[in-house]
């Protein structure tokens, strides 16, 4: 749908929406150390994983607008696929503002995957979010990235201003104090089997804590290798969609050359509030980015990851429509 022919929606307050709150039990991180690196060394020839001192992420090569991932960590479920198909829902229209108030911290760092704010652009687009709000003001670090055309693959990026916080349809957020602290710190080399970084470690996470829900979101730097994206063309789709193929003819693939970085979260257990488990976008500083799906050029590639581990995962917007999470 041309973007710029709608009546464009007021944003939902997301304090009026359904909110499902859940306190995780969260283990210590020399334990989820323990946990996952045995599936990681099966999946790639080379991994390690161990607790550090998280880095200053607002250095290069991550640039985001705090230091850390430490402090009141939470990370967030809003909207989902259904917000997309069978029809677009327009109105999904959300401030990354409110979750100021819902989480009640300050500072409050906000990074993470998520639609960006077609109101502003006139086109839909992939957000890799990075936000900080302290008292009223806010610091806004969001790259967007989009394609030039419905038929061409070829992607362009635009920064938000401070004063742009909206997104759209579904988003998954990592927040914290932004503080710097213990982080998990995941190293592969070489991928061996088939699964992607994420995916791997949500698996990896899943086999050893069950139904026990480990919520972790952080960035990531790919240092050598390709890697496979996805974004939306400009305009989604006027008619409804009836199957993940017809979704998929809505975006482009395209491929990122190394280094990209990225932010996001994995979620190792859905307890039926139908979540997307894994979702990271990536950029770079070439105009390219998008939502990442594996790396291309397996024997060269290289992850290495900063996580912060959540104390409370939070869904916003839950919908009673079946979720595929095709996307």
């Amino acid at each position: 749908m041309a973007t710029e022919n709608c009546n464009f929606p007021s944003v939902l307050d997301m304090n009026e929406l359904p909110i499902v709150r859940i306190k995780l039990n969260t283990p210590p991180l020399r334990c989820i150390v323990k946990a996952i690196l045995p599936e990681l060394l099966e999946n790639f020839e080379n991994a390690s994983a161990e607790v550090v001192q998280c880095p200053d992420l607002t250095q290069p090569p991550f640039n985001l607008t705090s230091e850390g991932l430490n402090g009141d960590e939470n990370v967030f479920d809003i909207g989902d696929i259904t917000n997309l198909i069978p029809s677009i829902k327009r109105e999904k229209l959300y401030d990354v503002k409110d979750l100021k108030q819902i989480t009640g911290s300050d500072p409050l760092v906000i990074i993470g995957a998520c639609a960006g704010p077609y109101p502003f652009f006139g086109v839909d687009g992939e957000s890799v979010e990075n936000v900080t709000i302290i008292g009223d003001r806010v610091e806004n670090g969001t790259h967007v990235h989009m394609m030039k055309s419905e038929d061409v693959a070829e992607c362009y990026h635009k920064s938000l201003p401070d004063d742009e916080t909206r997104f759209s349809f579904m988003a998954n957020f990592f927040t914290s104090n932004g503080f710097r602290g213990e982080v998990l710190k995941i190293v592969c080399e070489v991928r061996k089997g088939p699964l992607s970084f994420s995916t791997c470690i949500r698996e990896a996470l899943k086999k050893h804590f069950g139904d026990e829900i480990i919520a972790i979101g952080g960035v990531i730097l790919i240092e050598n290798g390709k890697v496979k994206v996805h974004v939306v063309k400009p305009s989604l789709a006027k008619k409804p969609l009836k199957s993940g193929k017809e979704l998929n003819k809505l975006v482009h693939f395209i491929e990122l050359s190394p280094p990209s970085v990225g932010v996001g979260c994995i979620v190792s257990h859905d307890p039926g509030l139908n979540l997307r488990l894994q979702h990271i976008h990536l950029y770079t500083d070439r105009d390219q980015g998008g939502h990442y799906h594996n790396d291309t050029e397996p024997n060269t590639i290289k992850y290495t990851g900063y996580f912060g581990v959540s104390k409370q995962f939070t869904k916003i917007d839950k919908s009673n429509e079946v979720c595929n999470n095709l996307l």
